[in-house]
């Protein structure tokens, strides 16, 4: 028996080993409206978009705020800094509001390339078209606005089950780690355990 199979088989209420094992990844007070997920849960979150979401090659957390994503469209790299503001449950999907911190950097090998990126920022302001986006994600301004079905993000949809539809929940995230804010006081007893855990498992295997 593996170390998560005799984690969940001894589980038997929240002050267990198991709570203690997930507090590695979650925190929150009992009567909190805010929960952190830790940096090793961040991480998590940014190889499940890496592995899902195509076109893009990396999304990794800034040292300060906010994550970095490298998207890749015709042999450009894209770089862009930007940090979650809001995410909203739906019953099929999680829509979600992000901020631009820095405008996005180019980068190509190609000599031709360049001189698309040096009229790209001259005609466009350096903005990325949404056309080079990946699929249900959007720019506007400094805002960049995402659609995801709920099975892409399993994590969040193991944290906040319980939550109604159209929740809302307010991000933001320093140093790592990822704060959310809810309308409601949030329970650990409301968390899925034992689906987080066989999320970790899978990703950290």
């Amino acid at each position: 028996m593996g170390v998560f199979d005799q984690i969940i088989a001894t589980a038997q209420s929240p002050k267990n080993l198991l709570k203690k094992y997930v507090e590695e990844y979650i925190g929150f007070s009992p009567e909190s409206k805010h929960l952190t997920l830790k940096e090793k849960t961040v991480l998590l979150l940014c190889q499940q978009a890496e592995s899902k979401v195509e076109k893009l090659n990396s999304l990794e957390p800034d040292a300060e705020e906010g994550l970095i994503a490298t998207i890749e469209h015709k042999k450009i790299l894209a770089k862009v800094h930007f940090t979650p503001e809001q995410i909203t449950l739906k019953e099929d999907c999680i829509e979600g509001q992000l901020r631009l911190l820095n405008p996005p950097e180019f980068e190509t090998d190609s000599l031709v390339y360049r001189h698309l990126i040096a009229g790209w920022k001259t005609f466009l302001g350096g903005k990325i078209p949404n056309g080079s986006l990946p699929e249900g994600v959007r720019i506007d301004g400094d805002k960049i606005y995402y659609t995801f079905s709920r099975n892409q993000v399993k994590l969040i949809d193991t944290l906040f089950s319980g939550l109604e539809n159209d929740s809302v929940l307010t991000t933001s995230l320093k140093q790592g780690e990822l704060t959310i804010k809810t309308a409601v006081a949030l329970n650990w007893k409301d968390f899925k355990f034992q689906n987080l855990l066989k999320l970790i498992n899978t990703q950290q295997s």
